[in-house]
């Protein structure tokens, strides 16, 4: 799935194996949720209600946007998809600048980024592209 937007309001991500799509109204101070469907190459977006879009939001929005710092500095990071491994939560987050850059792993837990030990990290990022091989074709 490559889809672009011609403003950097709209995120689509994946939770719990389904297609979101988030848009923030930053002058109205409101956020909107979607699913996201794709059959056939178009994609139907979906309102699935007030209770399972504020339940979605709760669970992701406060690790959503982050800022990683990095050698070069701080970088703005958007969550892309959540996927288990060895029954633990894990987050996939892009460059919010530089959406074609790689991909960043982390362990989400209690409402926060845990950094993935470095013998585990590889198998991490191997199991999302098994899971997820729509974003290497993005990437």
């Amino acid at each position: 799935m490559n889809i672009r937007f011609n403003t950097p309001h709209q995120y689509v991500f994946v939770h719990e194996n389904v297609k979101h799509l988030l848009l923030v109204w930053p002058k109205e101070a409101k956020r909107q949720l979607f699913v996201v469907e794709e059959e056939d190459g178009l994609l139907s977006l979906t309102y699935p209600g007030e209770t399972y879009e504020e339940t979605v939001l709760i669970q992701v929005e406060p690790v959503f946007f982050r800022h990683l710092e990095t050698d070069s500095g701080l970088l703005s990071v958007v969550l892309g998809a959540t996927f288990r491994h060895q029954g633990r939560l894990m987050g996939m987050f892009y460059n919010r600048e530089e959406t074609t850059g790689p991909p960043f792993f982390f362990e989400l837990r209690e409402d926060d980024l845990q950094d993935i030990p470095e013998d585990e990290y590889e198998e991490v990022a191997r199991v999302f592209l098994e899971e997820f091989p729509e974003y290497v074709e993005e990437m």
